[in-house]
Parts: C-alpha cells; structure tokens; sequence
C-alpha cells in the first residue's frame, strides 16, 4: 500500500499561522508524500492552485476531488489549514481497507479567541479522516453530481462520508482544530465531554495559543 496526504486550504488565515500548521505538518507526518490544493500559490508538496473561488464546503470537497485525482496512492490522509497533528496515532495509523473510511477519535477544539484558554472535545474533523482514494473519488464524484464547478453558497452541504462504512481508530494524543475565525466560523459542535486547560502531547491552552497567534507579544 502507498499513502499521501490532501491538504486543502483557502487561504485566508494569517500567513504566519498557515505557515506553522505547515510546519507541523512536515514535522510528524513522516515520509508521506503532500498534494495541496489551495486557492493562492504554496509551497508545500505538490502544488494545484484553483484560483480565488471562495469558501464553501463544495468548494473544499472540490479540491479534495481534485487532489485526490492527481494521486496514485492507495489511501488519502486529509490535513486542513487550521489543524495541529501529533506525532503518533493519525500518520502512522496503518489502514488495510480501501472501501472504509478511517475516522480518528481524539479531536478537541481550539479558539484564538482571547480568554477561551479551554480545549473542547469534538467527535469527528473531516482534517482527520483516512480514505481509500478510489472509493473518494466515486464517492465525490456522485456527490458533485449536479452542482457548480465553484461555489460561495457556505450553506451548501456536502456528505463528506457513508457512517455504514466508518471505521473509528483512537490515538492516545489527540489532534487540534483551531477556529481562529479567519473563514467566518465561530461555534462547531461538540461533545458533552468536561473542557481541559492542559492536554496531552500540547500542554497548556494559552501557551500554544501564544506560540501559534503570539496573542499576548
């Protein structure tokens, strides 16, 4: 089996911010090769750039299904702009099914705003999820069926995975979903799990909200 990562960005958070997502990014993903799709030019792996088409979720699961075409491999692991991994658990996870979609358990949100210094736990991020890539490509394809190439609606939904066909795996240090605000988002849903100052891997909430923002220089 070959992986590679899709990393999809628009583009609108703080170029310095993106910059350290990148870092972290090549930091633990091991020898897993990148295609980013991002609406301005990145270097970062294999560059497509779509131009200035906007935010929506069609618009994300556009460039997934573009990245995803340009691939080879046998399984995809997604990555989003705003979005810190651990060195072990979601990289190094070794998925055997290509007709399953692999779902990684240990999510918890960040806010850049100041004074939530607070992690909050979420089920599922699709930045964490692991697809065989032929089954993503039939399956957005038979989404998109019918809808704009681009798209600005952000009320336009896109199932992004078949449940029947989930498979959830934990790792015991868990991966970060930043809303820093920068593509309009504000609230997500959450679990009815207890909010941590302090987490594993991390550590404290507003240190690393000051080394990712410099909040506080």
């Amino acid at each position: 089996m070959n992986y590679e990562i899709i990393y999809c960005t628009h583009n609108l958070e703080d170029p310095k911010f993106e910059q350290k997502i990148i870092n972290n990014i090549n930091d633990v993903k091991g020898d897993i090769p990148v295609i980013s799709v991002s609406q301005s030019p990145l270097n970062f792996g294999k560059n497509i750039c779509v131009g200035d088409v906007g935010i929506s979720y069609l618009n994300m699961f556009r460039q997934i299904l573009i990245g995803a075409e340009e691939s080879n491999a046998d399984f995809l692991w997604m990555c989003e702009s705003d979005m810190l991994y651990p060195k072990d658990g979601y990289f190094n996870f070794e998925p055997t099914d290509l007709n399953s979609i692999y779902s990684y358990n240990n999510n918890w949100i960040m806010w850049k705003k100041e004074g939530v210094n607070v992690f909050k736990r979420k089920y599922q991020v699709h930045g964490s999820i692991i697809y065989g890539r032929e089954w993503l490509v039939k399956f957005l394809h038979k989404c998109l069926k019918g809808l704009p190439e681009w798209s600005r609606d952000k009320k336009q939904g896109i199932p992004f995975y078949d449940k029947n066909q989930e498979f959830v795996f934990f790792g015991k240090d868990p991966i970060i979903n930043i809303i820093s605000g920068a593509n309009g988002r504000k609230s997500t849903s959450l679990m009815n799990v207890p909010s941590q100052k302090v987490i594993s891997y991390w550590g404290d909430c507003k240190e690393l909200k000051n080394k990712l923002f410099n909040i506080w220089e």
